[in-house]
């Protein structure tokens, strides 16, 4: 309940508040350029809040990234009003500053890695919905109790979860080079994401065994270090499932996930085992971890044959005589 509040003050509240503040100060102006220019700032302000609110995913996304874009961009204009309606210099300096700082906001939603404003996605408003409703299904996985255990369909009857090891494959959509362009900026995204995942499996594995007779003070701060592990390891859970995907790689996507997922879990079995001062209790979450990270690595393999055969599915078919 308290998620649904939140998201009912960032996509309602919070951008509906700035419009009004923005026409307030417009009509409560001085001078008649001040109330002409806030009256149209306000419009434009208005303008932007109908378009989100009424017709969905046409230049913003219908999620909270897109309400805090949507956000960020109204007090860009709020700031603009306060400039004018100012004739202080510090105060003038620090609304430009603001509307600066808020202006690099905007560039920075939209162009991140989970891209907002549908203009500068590759992906149409139908996809991005698409996937933003599968990853709402993802994180409503967590609250049922699923532990994050969504499948999707590939047959009639087949899951992700029943394909062989390693045996991910599906052909694209389209073998178009746009198709293949979309899939070779995705796998740049998903480098960086293993990379990650490398560096992380790594310092668990660099994570030295604690001692029983380790000081409280030396065991807060191996405490410490495993938390930061595990922060890590979720984080780049929650960049996984944002990164936008084209259609052809959502089965390998769910891959990725699982990666992810099972590397969480893994560095939150250390950060447990971290905690713990009786030594069976210790053992396992510790045999936990080593298992997660087997899991994680063995995830990302089959990741990377999946994601390899969807891409030697683009390649054009060799001549019928190299064939033969």
């Amino acid at each position: 309940m308290n998620t649904e509040v939140a998201q009912i003050a960032l996509m309602y509240v919070m951008p509906l508040g700035i419009a009004f503040t923005t026409i307030l100060l417009a009509v409560s102006a001085d001078y008649r350029y001040q109330k002409i220019s806030g009256i149209i700032f306000s419009l434009l302000i208005v303008a932007m809040d109908c378009m989100f609110f009424f017709t969905k995913n046409t230049f913003l996304t219908y999620t909270n990234d897109g309400a805090l874009l949507l956000s960020f961009a109204s007090m860009v204009f709020l700031s603009i009003v306060c400039v004018l309606r100012n004739e202080d210099k510090p105060t003038r300096a620090g609304f430009i500053f603001l509307a600066i700082f808020m202006f690099a906001g905007v560039l920075g939603i939209s162009y991140w890695e989970r891209p907002t404003l549908v203009i500068a996605s590759p992906f149409s408003p139908s996809e991005i919905a698409a996937q933003n409703a599968q990853y709402q299904d993802y994180i409503q996985s967590f609250e049922n109790g699923e532990a994050g255990k969504v499948r999707y369909q590939k047959t009639k009857g087949t899951t992700i979860d029943n394909l062989p090891s390693g045996m991910i494959t599906g052909k694209p959509a389209g073998s178009d080079a746009a198709a293949k362009g979309r899939l070779q900026a995705y796998m740049k995204e998903t480098d960086k994401v293993i990379d990650r995942i490398n560096e992380i499996i790594q310092t668990i594995d660099d994570y030295d065994l604690i001692s029983p007779n380790i000081s409280d003070e030396e065991r807060e701060t191996r405490s410490r270090q495993a938390l930061a592990i595990s922060n890590n390891a979720t984080a780049i859970n929650r960049k996984a499932l944002g990164l936008f995907h084209p259609h052809e790689s959502s089965e390998v996507h769910v891959v990725l996930i699982q990666a992810t997922e099972c590397l969480r879990l893994a560095a939150y079995a250390l950060y447990t085992y971290s905690t713990h001062e009786n030594p069976d209790e210790q053992q396992a979450e510790y045999t936990k971890a080593r298992t997660q990270v087997r899991q994680t690595q063995a995830n990302v393999d089959r990741f990377r044959v999946g994601i390899m055969n969807l891409l030697t599915n683009h390649e054009p078919d060799p001549p019928q005589d190299q064939q033969n």
